[in-house]
């Protein structure tokens, strides 16, 4: 079953390197005339996202999320119309606007210290992933979901999850049916679950 909501395009997620990249982005935002269409605050105890929005063009948005839960701040363009976003991603491209390269993610999962670094740069990889399947992530969330730590091998799903590559519905029902750990199981069930329900690997 497919999901009923209309589609969203979106570009790849530009995982950002500064602190100050709120300020970066607004800036930039301001140079390009975009006008902000939402602005929703990190409330005090709430675990949802800093979300702002500028449109670029009609129907054409320009997103910054921050999470702090994990860790992570990003800028993506996003559209509900069937448009071509290269051009506008060649904007964002093309800003200066700091962002993490895929050497810099990747190696900050290697470099991982503990299980909980490692966790925590796996979902990050997720979020920042290439739109398409790129072996170098590949090998990384898949060595993951073999890993000793159950918390490593939840946090390689989560990462698969943000990626959305149809290469690894396989992999989650595999691991939904055969992985020692119950709630890395029930994990691999939901994503797979809403795979099917986005349409992900289904002809």
């Amino acid at each position: 079953m497919k999901s009923q909501h209309p589609p969203t395009r979106r570009t790849r997620r530009f995982l950002t390197q500064e602190s100050e990249s709120e300020e970066q982005v607004s800036r930039l935002a301001a140079t390009e005339g975009w006008s902000k269409v939402l602005d929703a605050p990190t409330k005090r105890f709430s675990s949802d996202p800093r979300r702002i929005s500028w449109e670029m063009a009609p129907g054409i948005l320009f997103n910054y999320v921050s999470d702090r839960k994990l860790h992570t701040s990003y800028v993506v363009i996003t559209s509900t119309e069937s448009v071509d976003l290269n051009q506008y991603e060649s904007v964002l491209v093309g800003s200066g606007l700091a962002v993490c390269t895929d050497a810099s993610i990747l190696e900050s999962i290697a470099e991982a210290a503990t299980p909980e670094e490692r966790g925590r740069a796996l979902v990050r990889a997720g979020i920042g992933a290439p739109l398409l399947p790129d072996n170098r992530y590949s090998r990384a969330f898949i060595s993951a979901v073999r890993d000793a730590s159950p918390d490593v091998r939840k946090n390689g799903l989560m990462g698969i999850g943000y990626a959305e590559w149809e290469p690894f519905r396989e992999l989650l029902d595999a691991v939904a049916q055969q992985d020692s750990n119950a709630q890395v199981r029930s994990l691999a069930k939901r994503m797979a679950t809403a795979f099917a329900e986005a349409g992900i690997g289904e002809e």
